[in-house]
């Protein structure tokens, strides 16, 4: 989708380059345990806050509000 004067409103390789050089600056210097420990933490933004419990709940349980979409959908428990 582009803007009213030809740009991109939402430029995704820009914006994936922001996001990985922030990682390695807040990253650098860190041992191998440190960073461990820094992916693992819970992200502060909602989606993917939401995204990372359930990537923890054990396997076959499911949050009740968690809506069943997408493919393969018929399939799962």
């Amino acid at each position: 989708m582009k803007t009213e004067d030809g740009g991109k409103a939402f430029d995704c390789v820009k914006w994936t380059r922001q996001i990985r050089d922030q990682i390695h600056e807040e990253t650098a210097g860190m041992s191998r345990e440190e960073r461990r420990e820094w992916y693992s933490r819970r992200p502060t933004d909602p989606v993917l806050a939401r995204l990372f419990d359930r990537r923890k709940a054990p396997a076959g349980r499911r949050a009740p509000d968690e809506a069943v979409s997408g493919r393969g959908a018929a399939l799962r428990p």
